[in-house]
């Protein structure tokens, strides 16, 4: 008998396990860098005793990595400017660690999601905020300290520019244009991003604006695959890399894509660092 509950639970936990690993729960132990691992794990072992069932992992074959890209590709110069958001908070005593994306619009200053920063629970409490630029895979990962202290922030347009402790270099990891334009209805799409904090991937494969999907004044709709950890990255025209706008969310829909962002012109009307750093290119 005791063979027999042996074999049943070894049965059982196998088939967790497996049901496991093609989750996002999963999927972030899997793809966190060597020394979070642990760390990971502990949350994420957290998460399922608080009762929060992991989701499935959406598909995969329309995101690529950057690694995969020639060093001298032009998309490998626009990714060096999109970074992982690392965000250390502490809410009524629990320790948390989050993750986003974030763009070097200047030499000392990103722009990601208000979502992310200054967080989106009621008592969070920010410790630490670090850029991880670089980070196509486990090495030569290139870590910034930033400002808790956003320079703009707008809770509607859902977006912040934090300020960078150290700069870095603008020849190579800041956008050398800050051109911000509408989109146009169905034209197509670039977006660099750390979903699920895993090292850079680009959504180009079906990326497009989404003509079928309702547009308002204050988000426009887009097809490119993006999961949690997506957030905070800039949403690019493929044919001239102009900011078309902010990706913000997504829908859980796993087979029909899309993602929501707040129109880089709405942006524009309201921050005036980015209406400083236009002029710039302008001229």
């Amino acid at each position: 008998m005791s063979s027999a509950r042996f074999a049943v639970t070894l049965v059982a936990a196998f088939s967790i396990g497996t049901w496991l690993a093609r989750t996002e729960m999963g999927a972030q132990v899997r793809t966190a860098p060597p020394h979070e691992t642990f760390r990971v794990v502990l949350s994420s072992l957290a998460t399922f005793a608080e009762g929060r069932m992991p989701t499935p992992i959406p598909r995969t074959d329309l995101v690529e990595a950057v690694a995969e890209y020639r060093t001298d590709e032009p998309l490998r110069r626009l990714a060096s400017t999109v970074g992982m958001l690392v965000i250390e908070s502490h809410d009524a005593g629990k320790s948390w660690l989050s993750d986003c994306t974030a763009v070097v619009i200047a030499p000392d200053a990103i722009i990601t999601n208000f979502h992310c920063v200054p967080g989106s629970r009621t008592n969070e409490v920010i410790d630490r905020i670090t850029l991880w630029l670089d980070y196509v895979d486990a090495h030569n990962v290139i870590k910034i300290n930033v400002v808790l202290q956003p320079l703009e922030q707008d809770q509607t347009l859902d977006y912040a520019i934090l300020k960078l402790e150290k700069p870095v270099n603008g020849a190579t990891h800041a956008l050398t244009a800050v051109r911000l334009r509408e989109a146009l209805p169905g034209e197509r799409l670039t977006l660099i991003h750390h979903a699920r904090g895993a090292p850079q991937q680009v959504s180009r494969i079906k990326c497009r604006i989404a003509i079928e999907r309702e547009r308002t004044s204050e988000r426009i709709a887009h097809t490119c695959w993006s999961a949690p950890g997506s957030s905070g990255a800039l949403i690019f025209a493929e044919r001239d890399q102009a900011i078309l706008g902010l990706h913000r969310s997504a829908a859980r829909n796993v087979d029909d894509p899309v993602g929501y962002a707040t129109p880089a012109m709405k942006l524009l009307a309201r921050s005036p660092i980015l209406q400083r750093l236009s002029r710039q290119e302008a001229r």
